[in-house]
């Protein structure tokens, strides 16, 4: 069976909230885009969600964004939450690297 492979943009609002509201200094933040995966001569497509590594000198945090960009699904926790949470777990993080 035959794929076809689209790249998704990974949302530009998303790194500007992050840029103004995340103080970055001990962080490191990588925007890996998603992709969305097609099945030729079917209706079926997959959704690979957008990620964002985030990783300081102690931790490393995965978070999976899919196409509602007001929840962020954090998967080693199992757990939805808001940008807003997203955001303060971040500052955190910059604070006990």
């Amino acid at each position: 069976m035959k794929t076809t492979i689209e790249t998704l943009e990974f949302p530009c609002e998303i790194k500007k909230k992050l840029k103004m509201k995340v103080s970055m200094g001990n962080l490191d933040i990588n925007y890996i885009d998603g992709h969305l995966i097609k099945f030729d001569k079917t209706n079926l497509s997959v959704q690979e969600p957008h990620k964002i590594i985030v990783s300081n000198k102690k931790n490393t945090l995965v978070a999976l964004l899919y196409e509602n960009e007001d929840k962020i699904y954090l998967p080693n926790e199992g757990v939805i939450i808001s940008i807003t949470k997203y955001i303060s777990i971040l500052n955190a993080m910059n604070r006990n690297y």
